[in-house]
C-alpha cells in the first residue's frame, strides 16, 4: 500500500513538473502583450499594442543619450498567411517596438537612424495600392505605417534581386521605397557604417 501512495505521489510530482514546464495554457506572446496593453506607452510610433513599451522604474542599466543608435533591420517576414489583405505585417509592429524602446531607455527620437530593408517573402508589404487592389481587391494595410516610418527618418529600401525573381516592375513600389541592387549589399553597406543588425522574419 506504502509502494502505490509512493508511486502515485511521485506521478503526480513528474506530472506537475512537465506541466509547469510546458503548460497547455501557455499565453502567447500576443496574448501577453494584449493583456498588459493599457500600461503600455509608444513614445516615438504607435503601431499597435505589439509595438508598445512597458516603463521599467529607475532601470540601473541605459544607453548614452549623446550618443547615435543606427539600427537595421533586415525584413524578410510576410504578413501572417491569408491576412495580407486586411493585416499589417506582424513585423512592422517590431520595427516600432525597437525604436520605441531606445526611446524610452533615453535615446532623442532625433539621434535614432534606422534603415528597414525588404527582400525575400516581405516585399509584398510595400507595394502601392493599385497593386494590392489587383491583388487582393483592396488597399495596403501597411502603406500608413510604412508612411509614418517614412515622415521619422526611417530609410526604406527594397531589394533589387527579389523584385527582379518575381518579374514584378518598381512601379508597384510605395512612392518613397528606395530600390537596391539587393538586399545584401545594402546590409554590407550599412554595415559597414555601424548599424546593429536586427532580424525579422517571424518566428
Amino acid at each position: 500500500m506504502r509502494r502505490l501512495i509512493f508511486l502515485a505521489a511521485l506521478f503526480l510530482s513528474v506530472k506537475n513538473i512537465v506541466f509547469a514546464q510546458n503548460p497547455s495554457n501557455a499565453q502567447t506572446r500576443e496574448e501577453r502583450f494584449k493583456k498588459l496593453e493599457s500600461k503600455m506607452i509608444f513614445p516615438v510610433i504607435n503601431a499597435g499594442y505589439l509595438s508598445g513599451v512597458l516603463p521599467v522604474g529607475q532601470p540601473s542599466e541605459k544607453p548614452d543619450p549623446n550618443a547615435e543608435v543606427k539600427l537595421m533591420f533586415d525584413f524578410t517576414q510576410a504578413t501572417s498567411s491569408g491576412n495580407q489583405a486586411t493585416k499589417v505585417n506582424e513585423g512592422l509592429a517590431e520595427v516600432a517596438r525597437v525604436i520605441n524602446l531606445h526611446a524610452v531607455a533615453g535615446t532623442p527620437e532625433e539621434k535614432i537612424k534606422a534603415v528597414i530593408v525588404f527582400h525575400a517573402a516581405s516585399i509584398t508589404t510595400v507595394m502601392n495600392d493599385a497593386f494590392y487592389q489587383k491583388q487582393y481587391q483592396t488597399n495596403n494595410p501597411n502603406a500608413l505605417l510604412l508612411s509614418k516610418l517614412n515622415d521619422l527618418g526611417c530609410n526604406l529600401v527594397i531589394c533589387g534581386q527579389s523584385l527582379q525573381l518575381r518579374d514584378i516592375p518598381a512601379s508597384n513600389l510605395l512612392p518613397f521605397m528606395k530600390v537596391a541592387v539587393a538586399a545584401k549589399t545594402t546590409l554590407t553597406k550599412y554595415h559597414q557604417q555601424g548599424y546593429f543588425l536586427f532580424e525579422i522574419k517571424g518566428e
